[in-house]
């Protein structure tokens, strides 16, 4: 602050202020520093200066910016072009002279006088004289008769008394008023300076002695200064007074040199004429202020509460206005009066008309919420502001009174809150006595045992009306600013941990008497079954309290004290429900008797009674469950410490029983699912009918059982969910049975078979539960168990469980899939006559009418595959078109056995192999499977349909093959060389040696005949005849004489040549049917040799070569004359003629010799030898296989 000498002693008499640095403005813009009323103001409220602030009844009147009457008047007339009224001019700021005391908070409390001892009569005239002369601009909303009156019935007193004491208040002379004014800060001032600031400081007086003038401090170099400085002034007279304030721009004494000093301030042209014209005035030596605006306020526009905002200021005697700042005031009026003897009245009163108030309205308990008549808040006001009563003395006063009735009529608790919040806020200012601070205490005390005994018996308080939940909050709130208020009266840490420990004592006793309550409620014991319902109830009961009623209470005393409310309920619960049901239920759960299904219509009563007991019990276990759930919520990882924690221990033998339940309960759902199964689908958009969905939820009733049993122990946990697999199992596949047995029940065996819709629901119903099952097994979860298990016993362990379950659920997979099977073979098993029987009828209608009638047995399986069709999933239609297809072609397979055996003409096996072909087409269309039985049975039907010269060239082309797999060193039976060529139509062969012969020794060989015929007739359904049977034994007869004939004659020409032979060869084309006009040729016969040579041509002519190559060979056979001139066989090679040369340009001695190993006919299973056998009508095919045999 600048120093000037004409100023000290005003700078010396604003030191001894209090510092506008002391209080501070918050960002709100409320001031927080002390104030002549009250000395309490925050961000979040604002004390009252009277009692009708402070029950929010009468108005503050003239809150926020404000501009008196006339400021407003003077503004119209200035619009309306006609004169107006201007601000007088301001009187100069004087620095001498008296001021007026300054007003705070540390002078309220100082020099108290004496407490005098008040009598009731002294009280009513005190407060009659009070009505009587009431302040405020608000004080004519009742009039003081009807105060007067209300005043007279507080104090219940007869009309001759009243009127007496009325005299005595009338008499005496008026009261004198005071201006209690506050000057907290200015905002958008003007700057007056060079440097564009201004160094602001106010004047202020009242119209009526305007010479008794009063300034604040300055403020340097500021726009916005805060001075937060407080006044008390004189009232003449309210109606004609007028507080005026002008705001001046400080400058002090200085000569010329100190202004030169600041020329550097000067920033702009205004500056500098500024620096010129105080440069001028310091020249003369006088000091002048500048004005920056005035205001002005009449003081009858005051209300009773005060005022507070912002006044604009003004430049008087001028027209034009412009924006000159703002100046935040508060103004109250007061009278001359003893402060204590106020307060003391001040709580007498409020006790009387308090009293009054309970007795006018009858309220009762915890229902008094602070309202007030509108006679007794003006009262209350007139006297607190008439006896200058703090904010502090109106809380406390009405603590102490409040309080006083709280012990003899409960009032509603949320009216302490504020007044608690209230005398915290003061007792952190230090704004009380330690005279008030004692009794303060004292009141709490005994107000805090009322709140404990509340809460010892809020439960029932609760249960009676939910509303009590407002009052015990509210109580809590109480208890919070309670516990401030005496931590910062005691200075100690002490009475926190003692106001805790005895509320959570009182939670606890509330807490177990309402256990008591709901336990004596519970029904009458007369069985175990009603005892395990009544222990279900409590545990349910128990739940929903910690889940639901708890939750708002622990939320309170949580905020409120920091005690944990759920975590003193679930300790209490947890030991009442441990001890009432752990003997209990583990005695109960031993001596439950394992339940067995079966199909029987009554059943025992032990039965029925371990259902009902073994469900009661499972609820049970559900309901400790979620306590247990609840309790780890609220205490964390202590809940292991708690005897609950163990509780699944105590069932641990009721669950297998609990297992046998459940599937005794899905079996009996299976039976009646069954029977009320209308075998219709349950709608449009599915196949399947209400059976299966039945045996769905079935299952889904088993999961929702294991996720609700949760089981801890994983060993054991393992177990059981072996043995639900192994019941889904048993419950799948009892269905499955039920089903079939169902759809059979309304079937006709005799007529001819055909699909129904019934059969196709069955299908589908099985594959509906079978698609569930591992969904069902996934959902289990039984991965968490196998992980828990390797963390207890090992990956080998785990892995070997897990090999196990996994196997339990292919099997039931398996198992279910297999009964679909076999509806599905039964289904072929039908259908196999049916098809058999069209396929002998359509064969034989071809053979001897040539109609064909293919389309009897599509029209058949035309009509069956469209209901499958319909009525069958895509799935399960794949699965019997399979059947139906491997019924079709076995029952084919059977026929063309059948046929074989019959030796049927080749016109049977070519419609066959037309009906194979339609069948084909028929269920694979393009798409024609790689099966070896199909390709197997359509190379047998192409080979018996084939003409019997194909046959034959088929035969040679084998031989041909057997022939080129030979190595060099496989050549067993020599071999021969020979040159070939073809010129145009003429076939050239020269035969040069053979070699490596082999000489003649007995081939035994019955070329398959037998062993094929008897595969044949094992294949074969016909009933052969005796006479038949006989004709077969004879010709096997023949066969053996002839046979053992050849074998003597070959004997006897071995023994003669001593291992030597006397070879030939012998020439021919083949086919016989398609070269008969080409003729057989043979060579010389050289004797006693193994290696002859020939060199030996042969011609042959061919006519239409070109067209007969094809399939055709060249039949070279060496063969040993016997000593009866027979040839014995030795050995043949075949040479296509498609493979000889047809160079006419090159001489055949020019060609390279081929050297052909030679082979016999091989002793095996061959289907074209025995299609050709099977052509007993076909001499070709006799001739051919008659030589063939003679071979062997």
């Amino acid at each position: 602050m600048k120093k000037v000498p004409s100023l000290k002693s005003f700078l010396s008499t604003s030191s001894s202020r209090k510092s506008e640095t002391d209080s501070q403005k918050d960002e709100k813009g409320i001031f927080n520093g002390p104030s002549i009323l009250g000395n309490i103001k925050h961000s979040d409220f604002n004390l009252p200066r009277g009692l009708s602030n402070i029950t929010g009844f009468l108005g503050r009147g003239g809150k926020g910016r404000m501009r008196d009457k006339g400021h407003e008047e003077e503004e119209e007339d200035l619009e309306r072009g006609g004169g107006r009224a201007y601000l007088a001019p301001p009187l100069p700021p004087s620095f001498i002279g008296s001021r007026l005391r300054r007003v705070n908070s540390s002078t309220l409390s100082l020099n108290r006088t004496k407490k005098k001892v008040l009598t009731l009569e002294e009280l009513y005239v005190e407060i009659l004289y009070t009505i009587l002369h009431m302040i405020g601009c608000d004080t004519d909303e009742i009039s003081s008769a009807s105060l007067i009156e209300h005043l007279r019935e507080a104090f219940n007193l007869d009309d001759a008394k009243h009127h007496q004491l009325l005299d005595i208040a009338t008499i005496r002379e008026e009261p004198y008023l005071k201006l209690n004014l506050e000057i907290h800060e200015a905002r958008n001032l003007i700057g007056k300076d060079i440097s564009g600031n201004s160094d602001p400081f106010c004047t202020f007086y009242l119209s009526s002695n305007p010479l008794a003038r009063n300034n604040t401090s300055y403020k340097p170099r500021t726009l916005n200064p805060a001075w937060n400085e407080d006044y008390v002034l004189d009232v003449n007279s309210v109606e004609q007074d007028q507080l005026r304030v002008d705001v001046w721009d400080f400058n002090p004494e200085e000569n010329v040199s100190d202004k030169f000093k600041k020329i550097n301030e000067v920033k702009d042209g205004r500056g500098l004429r500024k620096f010129i014209k105080e440069t001028l005035v310091a020249s003369t030596g006088k000091i002048t202020h500048e004005l920056l605006g005035s205001l002005q306020v009449p003081l009858k526009s005051i209300p009773a509460s005060g005022v507070s905002g912002w006044w604009n200021l003004e430049k008087p005697d001028t027209r034009k206005q412009k924006d000159r700042g703002e100046v935040r005031l508060t103004l109250t009026l007061s009278t001359e009066k003893d402060q204590n003897l106020s307060s003391q009245e001040h709580r007498h009163l409020l006790k009387i008309l308090f009293a009054h108030q309970l007795q006018k309205s009858s309220a009762a308990p915890f229902t008094w919420n602070g309202e007030f008549s509108r006679e007794t808040v003006l009262i209350l006001s007139q006297h607190a502001v008439q006896g200058k009563l703090t904010g502090a003395d109106t809380a406390l006063a009405r603590w102490l009174v409040y309080c006083h009735t709280h012990c003899d009529l409960p009032l509603d608790y949320r009216v302490f809150i504020p007044i608690l919040e209230k005398l915290k806020y003061t007792l952190d200012n230090s704004l009380l006595n330690g005279d008030e601070e004692t009794k303060f205490a004292e009141v709490a005390q005994i107000f805090v045992q009322h709140c404990v005994e509340f809460i010892k018996k809020h439960r029932q308080f609760l249960a009676s009306d939910p509303d009590y939940l407002i009052q015990l909050e509210s109580i809590l709130k109480c208890l919070k600013l309670v516990q401030g208020c005496l931590k910062i009266i005691e200075n100690s840490q002490e009475n926190d941990e003692e106001l805790r420990g005895q509320v959570e004592e009182a939670i606890t006793l509330s807490i177990q008497d309402w256990y008591n309550y709901i336990l004596d409620k519970m029904p009458i014991e007369n069985n175990k079954l009603m005892r395990i319902k009544n222990l279900t109830n409590l545990a349910n009961i128990l739940d929903q309290d910690l889940k639901e009623e708890a939750f708002p209470i622990h939320t309170a005393f949580q905020e409120s004290l920091g005690i944990n409310y759920k975590r003193i309920s679930f300790e209490i619960y947890e030991s009442q429900l441990s001890e009432i049901c752990e003997r209990f239920v583990s005695e109960t759960c031993e001596q439950l008797q394992q339940v067995i299904f079966t199909e029987i219509s009554e059943r025992d009563d032990y039965v029925t009674n371990t259902i009902s007991i073994g469900t009661g019990l499972f609820e049970l276990y559900l309901a400790l469950q979620s306590i247990l759930k609840q309790g780890g919520e609220i205490i964390s990882s202590q809940i292991e410490e708690t005897r609950l924690y163990s509780y699944h221990a105590w069932f641990n033998k009721a669950v297998p029983r609990w297992l046998d339940i459940a599937l005794y309960k899905a079996m009996q759902r299976i039976v009646k699912a069954v029977e009320l199964d209308d075998l219709s689908p349950v709608d449009e958009l599915v196949k399947h009918s209400s059976s299966a969905v039945d045996i769905r939820t079935v299952l889904m009733q088993v999961k929702t059982f294991w996720a609700q049993l949760n089981w801890p122990d994983v060993e054991a946990s393992y177990a059981f969910i072996s043995k639900i697999l192994d019941d889904v199992c048993k419950t799948t596949i009892f269905y499955s049975d039920k089903m079939v047995e169902r759809v059979n029940r309304g079937s006709n065996n005799n007529a001819e078979f055909t699909i129904n819709e019934a059969l196709c629901l069955a299908i589908n119903n099985i594959d509906y539960v079978l698609q569930y099952i591992q969904p069902f097994v996934n959902d289990l979860g039984y991965d968490t168990t196998l992980y828990g298990l390797e963390a207890l016993n090992g990956d080998m362990v785990a892995a070997s469980c897990r090999r196990t379950l996994t196997t339990l659920v292919q099997n039931a997979m398996e198992n279910v899939e297999n009964k679909i099977l076999e509806i599905l073979e039964e289904v072929g098993e039908k259908m196999a006559p049916v098809i058999g029987e069209f396929l002998t009828n359509c064969a034989s209608r071809v053979a001897y009418t040539g109609k064909d009638c293919k389309e009897t047995l599509l029209k058949y399986l035309d009509e069956n595959l469209i209901l499958l069709k319909e009525n069958l999933t895509e799935r399960n239609f794949d699965r019997i078109l399979a059947v139906i297809w491997d019924c079709s072609a076995q029952t084919l397979e059977n026929t063309i056995y059948q046929y074989i055996e019959m030796k049927k003409p080749p016109s049977y096996f070519k419609t066959l192999c037309d009906v194979l072909k339609v069948l084909l087409t028929f269920f694979y269309d393009d798409k024609v499977p790689h099966d070896e039985t199909l390709n197997k049975m359509r190379n047998l039907l192409q080979l018996y349909a084939s003409d019997t010269t194909d046959l034959i060239s088929k035969y040679y082309w084998n031989r041909i093959q057997q022939q080129r797999c030979l190595q060099a060193d496989e050549f067993t039976h020599g071999k021969v060389a020979i040159r070939a060529q073809l010129i145009q139509e003429h076939l050239r062969i020269e035969i040069l040696n053979a070699s490596q012969l082999k000489p003649p020794d007995i081939h035994r060989g019955n070329f398959a005949r037998y062993s094929q015929s008897r595969r044949l007739k094992a294949k074969s359904n016909m009933n052969i005849t005796r006479s038949q049977r006989h004709l077969d034994w004879v010709k096997s007869k023949f066969s053996s004489l002839k046979l053992h004939v050849q074998e003597a004659q070959v004997q006897i020409h071995t023994a003669n040549t001593q291992g030597q032979a006397d070879p030939y060869i012998s020439v021919r084309l083949v086919p016989d049917a398609r070269f008969s006009d080409c003729p057989k040729l043979r060579t010389r016969t050289v004797r006693a040799t193994l290696f002859p040579l020939f060199d030996e041509k042969f011609d042959i002519v061919l006519s239409n070569a070109a067209t007969r190559l094809k399939d055709s060979y060249l039949l070279i056979t060496v063969k040993d004359r016997g000593i009866m001139g027979q040839g014995i066989f030795l050995g043949e090679a075949l040479l296509p003629l498609q493979e000889i040369q047809t160079n006419s340009q090159c001489d055949i001695s020019n060609l390279p010799q081929l050297h052909l190993p030679l082979t016999r006919p091989q002793d095996q299973e061959s289907d074209l030898v025995m299609a050709l056998d099977s052509r007993i009508y076909d001499r070709q095919a006799k001739e051919f296989l008659k030589r063939e045999r003679r071979k062997l």
